[in-house]
């Protein structure tokens, strides 16, 4: 074997070590990608599905058995929460009992889910949202959904990373 073929040999093994290794970082990429977009699909579920939940909730405490016809009938802003025997999710009435409530579900990925909703009241008008201190007829629940397994690699260093997930209730009385 002459020194042009040794050459060529070592050239060959050169390249086939380059594709081996774009192959195998490849793989991973893929892998990692798939396995963040997991923990965030999940982590979407977790929030839609709590925001579903309070859906199928009456408005207030008080429209529960009633119909409200004026704001002062409304639960107190600074009462929004669970009532008395209200402790789990299951005996919720009203979508205010959602209010600073923390769920922590473990998920077959292995991965934990800290779920915190808050909800308050908001003023709506000319495209324009903003939290009321008073009772109104719309209330606006916020589910933050965090876990471990979320993490924003688009900044340098990364961080950890939350999704959140908004609805607007109204409440609607008619004569």
């Amino acid at each position: 074997m002459g020194l042009g073929q040794t050459m060529l040999t070592i050239m060959a093994l050169i390249l086939m070590g380059r594709m081996i290794l774009s192959v195998n970082t490849t793989t991973l990429d893929v892998g990692f990608t798939k396995d963040m977009s997991e923990y965030r699909i999940t982590a979407t579920s977790l929030g839609t599905s709590m925001l579903e939940k309070a859906s199928n909730l009456a408005f207030d405490e008080n429209s529960v058995d009633a119909e409200i016809s004026a704001t002062s009938g409304l639960t107190a802003a600074a009462s929004l929460g669970k009532e008395t025997g209200e402790t789990t999710e299951s005996t919720f009435d009203d979508i205010d009992d959602y209010n600073n409530y923390v769920s922590i579900d473990t998920l077959s990925t292995s991965a934990t889910y800290k779920s915190r909703v808050t909800l308050v009241y908001v003023l709506i008008s000319s495209n324009v949202i903003s939290v009321s201190a008073s009772q109104t007829y719309s209330k606006r629940m916020t589910v933050d959904v965090t876990s471990d397994y979320l993490v924003d690699y688009s900044v340098n260093p990364p961080r950890p990373d939350t999704l959140r997930f908004q609805q607007i209730f109204s409440y609607w009385y008619f004569r």
